[in-house]
């Protein structure tokens, strides 16, 4: 006499072969259609993507905080700027981050004698909040000498919700000595800046690091189904933040994967340059800004953003030594900084709202406030 089979065998046998047959569908390589996009390399093969980490504040309540996007400043600081420089035919991705601090020329805004006039400059978080992102890859390009062809910001939520979306996917991300494990604790990690033994310049090297990690552990994802609903849902989120369509995330990943490109040979660099105070004729105020060293950004930006591999360029990454040119030991701080010469609104408000004077004014009561307690120039705070 034959036994018959438990019926909850069978009820385990098909929730076995739905959880297969659903793996294999998201996580098998899907065939896809190659959609034409107005994204166009470089007749080299190279496309530059800037990445930015702007310090927008919640306007009114905060609800669901990282959960959701909440309303907030229309305009803001990009305290985190990266040309993410990827090249077809290497293949490679290099990961350049800006200082935000780094005083820079901006189109149409300011008008520097030279490129020491450094109080005729303006910082180059600022420049995001004075024009958007077309504004500040104007000045990159300015500044670099490369195209930016996309950009794509995060917000406070935005990071956080895409965060969680790749949690999953990444596991524990360890960054030097720092496993990240959830949301706040990775914005925290990629905006902490004071404390830090080099400031803005270790800021940078944790936000490129930060990047190189994600893309070495979600890398898998691409060409499956289940990547295709992951870039999907990043981009809802991300918004009108960023041009990139899902077409053209697939374009760049399917051509990376196509010439057998791997994220653990990502190049990371930060800009070099040196602390110092300025008055900024724009404010009439003296700020800690970031001298640039362009003899070292020269020979970065032909190494890691032209792929130039037989230049000398330092990566800056470990804070090493390199020749200082002499601007950078002169005196940038005019006597005519004080308290007591300073106007209602005491900087070229051109390109500047309400709102980001608004802003301004308070930076600069802030900053008043602050230098009356000092003592010394080596006490002098980093301001914003």
């Amino acid at each position: 006499m034959s036994r018959r089979l438990n019926p909850a065998w069978w009820i385990v046998g098909a929730v076995v072969a739905v959880f297969v047959v659903a793996g294999f569908y998201l996580l098998g390589p899907r065939p896809r259609r190659v959609v034409p996009t107005e994204l166009k390399p470089t007749p080299t093969g190279t496309v530059n993507i800037l990445i930015i980490g702007k310090d927008a504040r919640a306007v009114g309540p905060v609800a669901n905080e990282g959960r959701q996007r909440n309303k907030r400043e229309e305009q803001s600081h990009s305290d985190i700027i990266v040309v993410c420089h990827i090249n077809f035919g290497v293949p490679a991705v290099n990961l350049v981050a800006i200082p935000r601090d780094l005083l820079v020329e901006v189109p149409g805004i300011t008008a520097a004698a030279s490129n020491t006039d450094f109080t005729h400059m303006e910082k180059i978080a600022h420049v995001y909040a004075i024009g958007g992102d077309k504004l500040l890859r104007k000045t990159v390009t300015n500044l670099l000498g490369i195209p930016i062809h996309r950009s794509i910001a995060f917000d406070f939520d935005t990071f956080r919700m895409a965060f969680d979306i790749l949690r999953p996917f990444i596991g524990i991300l360890r960054i030097g000595e720092v496993n990240l494990t959830e949301r706040d604790q990775a914005l925290k990690f990629a905006r902490k800046r004071y404390g830090l033994q080099f400031d803005d310049a270790d800021r940078c090297r944790n936000a490129v690091s930060l990047i190189r990690g994600v893309m070495i552990r979600a890398w898998w994802l691409g060409g499956t189904r289940l990547g295709d609903m992951v870039i999907g849902r990043m981009l809802t989120i991300v918004g009108e933040d960023t041009d990139l369509s899902a077409d053209e995330v697939h374009q760049l990943t399917n051509g990376l994967r196509r010439a057998g490109f791997s994220p653990a040979k990502t190049e990371t660099a930060v800009l070099v340059g040196e602390g110092a105070d300025v008055t900024l004729a724009r404010y009439s105020q003296t700020m800690s800004c970031y001298l640039p060293a362009y003899g070292e950004i020269e020979k970065q930006a032909a190494r890691f953003l032209m792929d130039k591999k037989d230049v000398d360029a330092i990566s800056f990454m470990t804070q090493e030594k390199f020749r200082a040119p002499g601007y950078l030991f002169e005196s940038y701080v005019t006597p005519t900084d004080s308290a007591d010469s300073l106007t209602p609104l005491p900087f070229d408000t051109t390109g500047m709202d309400a709102q980001l004077k608004s802003t301004r004014l308070k930076e600069l009561g802030a900053a008043r406030e602050h230098g009356r307690g000092e003592t010394t120039a080596t006490d002098t705070a980093r301001k914003k």
